[in-house]
């Protein structure tokens, strides 16, 4: 698990979970998410490569947040969602997918999910996701 911090005037701390079998798309979200959270959040997050990780990191850390990659070798996204909503885990979970079908949205809906995003997710879809994360983690204090 890798943990990587962001330090700025902060109004807010998110715990923020990654998922998806690509190190570099990991990446590039983490990066975009700092880049995007930087004067308003300071956010932690923690990355994983498929589902079974994801499920064990959200057992061991309160995640805030946590993307999901739908596609991924083993325990896909869907399935590890409907798991983490099983075990009662309350972070907002936004599926991330190139799969654009209304029948993949509902799949994502299904499963659990708040959000589900189109990749490469849009700039303000990532800023809003925080924010709702941000109300969610406010109003459950």
């Amino acid at each position: 698990m890798e943990v990587v911090s962001a330090q700025a005037r902060v109004t807010d701390r998110l715990n923020v979970l990654v998922v998806d079998d690509s190190t570099a798309i990991r990446s590039l979200i983490t990066a975009k998410l700092h880049e995007l959270a930087a004067d308003s959040y300071e956010l932690e997050i923690a990355q994983a490569a498929d589902g079974l990780q994801a499920l064990s990191h959200a057992q061991q850390h309160p995640f805030d947040l946590i993307f999901l990659d739908v596609e991924m070798p083993g325990m896909g996204g869907l399935e590890a969602c409907s798991r983490l909503r099983e075990q009662g885990c309350p972070a907002r979970i936004a599926m991330l997918s190139s799969m654009t079908s209304a029948e993949a949205h509902l799949a994502g809906r299904e499963a659990g999910c708040d959000n589900y995003l189109v990749k490469p997710p849009h700039d303000g879809d990532l800023r809003s996701i925080l924010r709702l994360a941000s109300l969610r983690k406010q109003t459950t204090r």
